[in-house]
This record gives C-alpha cells, sequence and structure tokens, in this order.
C-alpha cells in the first residue's frame, strides 16, 4: 500500500485535471503511469496487479463513477507461479540478458546449477517416452530453419510434458520470445534461448532460477457505474483488463503499454464522456479486469457470479490494444454479432475515424469471451499498426503512436450513445 501512495503522489499532478488536455495526451499519461516500474509490469511479483487495481479506483472515483450495487471492487483468487527472486543464466561463461536472449517459462521450477545437454531432433523428442531421462541431464532443442509450425507447437507440447515431469529443457529458438502467465508449476526449468545461429550445443549452461508457486492470490475488478438518465434495467458493458505478466527476476518486468493499458486508457476516456453525458435508457458499467493474462479469470468470475441477468445486457463492448490505428481496428465477433458490426461500419462510414474495420469470427483472446459463450452480445475491438511488441519487455509507452485515439474515442462513443 505504500508503493501505491508513493506512486499516487507521483502522479497526482500529471492526472489533475482531465478537462486541460486532449484525449491522446491523457491516455498516453494514464499509459505511462501504468506502464512505470512501481507498478511492476501489474502482475504478481510485489503486488503490481493489486497497485494498478488501486490506482484505478482512485480514478473511477476521481471521474465520479458510482459503486454497481454497493461495491467498487470484485476479488476473487488465483494460483501464480511467479519469479520474485534470481534469474540468471550463462553460457558458454557469458551472461545472457532476461528478455532479449532468453525466457523462463512461465510454469518453470527454481533451479540452480550447471545443466547438461542431450541434444534432441524434433522427431526424437516426439518419439521419446517420459523414463528415458534424469533431472540432471536437460533435453535440447535447436528449431532448425526449416520445420513447420504444426511440428514446431508438437514440439513445445511435447517439452512442456517433459518438464512438467522432471526433465529440464532448453529450447534454442528462431522465434521472437514472447512471455505469458501460468497458473501451475513443472517439476523442472524450461528454458527458451533466443538464438538463430546456434549449430553446436554448449556443453552445458548454469542457470540461478527462484520460482515460486502462489495459491490464492487475491485481485481484483474494479467496478463503476454511470446510472441511465431514465429508469432502465438495461446495461452496456464497456471493459479492459489491466493486468500484466508482471516481474521475470529482480530486474526485467514486462511493462505491458499496448496489451493493455492502452485499452484501459480508452476505457476512462470514455467514462469520463459517459459520466457528462448519461445515456438515456441504459447504464453503463465500466469494468477493469484482473487475471485476464492468466485464463480470462476476471470475466470469467464476474460471468458467473451472475450480477447482472444476462437478459439486462444489452452488448459488452471490450477493448484491448488500444495503441496505434493506423491500419484500422479488428472487430472479434464482429462476423457473428453482424448487426453491431454493421452499426459500427455505418458510424464510421459518417466519421472516418479509422480507415479499416474488420471483422473476425469467435476466438477466445480476450475478456469479451465469457460473456459471449454465455450468450450475451459481446465484441472486442483492437488497434491494428505498426508496433508489434507484444508480451514482451519492449511493449513500452513511448513505443505507442497513438494515433487514431481520438479518433476511435468518439467512434466508440457514438456507438455506445446509438444504444
Amino acid at each position: 500500500m505504500l508503493k501505491f501512495v508513493l506512486l499516487f503522489g507521483v502522479y497526482c499532478s500529471v492526472l489533475s485535471s482531465w478537462s486541460q488536455r486532449n484525449l491522446t495526451s491523457d491516455a498516453k499519461s494514464v499509459t505511462e503511469v501504468l506502464c512505470s516500474p512501481l507498478m511492476e509490469g501489474r502482475g504478481y511479483v510485489n503486488d503490481g496487479c493489486n497497485n494498478a487495481g488501486n490506482y484505478l479506483l482512485q480514478e473511477f472515483e476521481r471521474i465520479g463513477l458510482a459503486p454497481l450495487n454497493g461495491y467498487t471492487k470484485q476479488s476473487f483468487y488465483v494460483n501464480v507461479n511467479r519469479f520474485p527472486g534470481a534469474c540468471k543464466i550463462k553460457i558458454r561463461g557469458h551472461k545472457k540478458a532476461p528478455g532479449i536472449d532468453y525466457l523462463i517459462h512461465p510454469s518453470s521450477a527454481s533451479y540452480h546449477g550447471k545443466l547438461s545437454f542431450i541434444g534432441m531432433s524434433a522427431a526424437e523428442i516426439l518419439s521419446l517416452p517420459f523414463h528415458s531421462a534424469t533431472q540432471k541431464q536437460a533435453i535440447a532443442f535447436i528449431q532448425p530453419k526449416q520445420i513447420s509450425r504444426d511440428t514446431l507447437r508438437m514440439v513445445r507440447s511435447k517439452l512442456e510434458k517433459l518438464a512438467r515431469v522432471e526433465f529440464p529443457v532448453v529450447e534454442f529458438t528462431r522465434d521472437k520470445l514472447t512471455w505469458s502467465v501460468s497458473p501451475e508449476q513443472f517439476k523442472a526449468p524450461y528454458i527458451q534461448v533466443f538464438d538463430t545461429s546456434e549449430r553446436v550445443l554448449p556443453k552445458s549452461i548454469k542457470i540461478k532460477l527462484e520460482a515460486e508457486l502462489i495459491e490464492n492470490y487475491e485481485v481484483s475488478n474494479i467496478l463503476g457505474l454511470v446510472a441511465s438518465k431514465q429508469p432502465s434495467d438495461s446495461f452496456i458493458i464497456v471493459s479492459a483488463h489491466y493486468d500484466h505478466l508482471g516481474r521475470m527476476g529482480k530486474n526485467t518486468y514486462f511493462p505491458g503499454a499496448n496489451d493493455n493499458a492502452s485499452g484501459v486508457a480508452m476505457l476512462l476516456s470514455l467514462a469520463k464522456e459517459i459520466k457528462q453525458q448519461p445515456l438515456q435508457n441504459h447504464h453503463v458499467l465500466f469494468i477493469a479486469f484482473a487475471g485476464e493474462e492468466i485464463g480470462l479469470e476476471g470475466s470469467q468470475f464476474f460471468v458467473n457470479q451472475h450480477i447482472l441477468g444476462s437478459e439486462q445486457i444489452s452488448c459488452v463492448l471490450n477493448l484491448d490494444i488500444m495503441g496505434s490505428g493506423e491500419e484500422g481496428i479488428t472487430v472479434v465477433n464482429g462476423a457473428i454479432h453482424k448487426a453491431l458490426f454493421q452499426r459500427l461500419l455505418d458510424l464510421n462510414e459518417h466519421t472516418q475515424s479509422v480507415p479499416v474495420i474488420k471483422a473476425r469470427g469467435k476466438a477466445a483472446n480476450s475478456d469479451h469471451y465469457p460473456f459471449s459463450e454465455a450468450g450475451i452480445p459481446a465484441i472486442f475491438i483492437y488497434t491494428m499498426g505498426p508496433n508489434k511488441n507484444y508480451h514482451d519487455i519492449h511493449d513500452k509507452a513511448s513505443a505507442l503512436s497513438f494515433d487514431r485515439f481520438d479518433q476511435l474515442h468518439y467512434l466508440l462513443l457514438r456507438f455506445i450513445q446509438s444504444f
């Protein structure tokens, strides 16, 4: 809590007057706060996720959002494997940089010492029984230049299964390093090393890794309501997740600017506008979800609690990756909810807010999904543009263009107001 108080004091002057600044400038300020080192990557080391939740509670109150049925937050519990301490690797005597040269699989176990290797091809790994290695020898795989994505997925799935039952794994990959969060811990480490030139395996690598599986870690969805002008039982939900990946060791954190500090910035921007201009016949409920990165836990919890009946929710508008827009936007479930998608197209035709609006079908890739599976009309909108940083240490506030933020804000505002 002390860390949050310090953070709030540092940034209070930055956000003291929404009305004196333009939308994009406000969005950049919010994103910088959420991506700052004191937020710890909004994960599960040093209470980063809850620091961000406390900040958003303050912002909801500042805007003037009301509680939902007396609640400003909705707490739930997750299991999470985290890396709060040492995270060091040496190969051939050279220290490797976390997040740049290597990643620790989010389900990895602790390990201190040297690992020697048994080098294996994709075919050998896929045919390997679970009793043919020991915990002191790692299985090493060098990704070849020519390998199909399907084969690579099968190899990685098998490597995960091996690490789960005590076989250490080292993968030398040519792919971009992309991290995640896990609710489980393997019995052995799984190290992914970025290397496009490795041909001969090193004799061993040195690892000092501290992993910690935490059960029943409390996090919270943040709730804020703008009531309709007229009495109503109908709701629009506007949502964005605020959690991210957190820390991988003491010195490396994942800022999560595009994913999804930018979506939270858009949510706050819309909340301010709707607070000033409530809808005539629909309440608007703003929800900042926790637990998205670990498996849509926050949105699933909200849906399971049945705080609102399915028939009360006219639409869920979920916002994620709002930091660009040069190439337009994509609407997940746009191919399913065709009337909602057409409404966006018609509005954009008049406003020319974004150059392209693309429709996608069903996808379990953000917090719209639990609502959609419950039969509630839900769409998920994300921007398209040059920023390709995703689940990596380069997804920083300074990397975002926010090229169409103002225009997209007004397009989404008109969409909400059309109900």
